[in-house]
């Protein structure tokens, strides 16, 4: 009975809204990983605690280094790099295009076997000639 009382309770909690936005967060936490200020230098910049900083770094920190390139590319890396985004774009449209053109065919194929009677799909069970 004790554990219904506690659990009624928790769910009555209201849930406490932060007063800064992730957008200050993530900006707060690409300031203090992407330069060389301390945590006490960005907080004093932004005008927040620095332990927010440390918090929000650590937060956001595995975002922030999957949406920036690496810093320590050369430049014949970064053109391969824009190479291979290039040539996925196309792989992508060129996917779209056969997915497309595959659905077609199969209405296609739907459409001369109800509106034809003609059957163009491969039979599993199709009898072998005889010797």
């Amino acid at each position: 009975m004790e554990e219904t009382k506690k659990k009624a309770g928790r769910m009555r909690q209201k849930v406490r809204k932060s007063k800064y936005n992730d957008v200050l967060k993530r900006e707060v936490a690409r300031c203090y990983l992407g330069g060389d200020l301390s945590v006490r230098e960005v907080a004093k910049l932004y005008n927040i605690n620095y332990q927010y900083v440390s918090k929000w770094s650590e937060q956001y920190s595995y975002e922030l280094r999957v949406d920036q390139t690496p810093m320590f590319m050369t430049d014949q890396e970064q053109k391969e790099l824009d190479l291979l985004k290039k040539q996925y774009e196309a792989l992508k449209k060129k996917l779209e295009y056969e997915q497309m053109k595959n659905f077609a065919l199969e209405t296609m194929v739907d459409l001369a076997k109800s509106e034809l009677g003609i059957d163009l799909r491969k039979n599993s069970g199709a009898k072998q000639p005889k010797e």
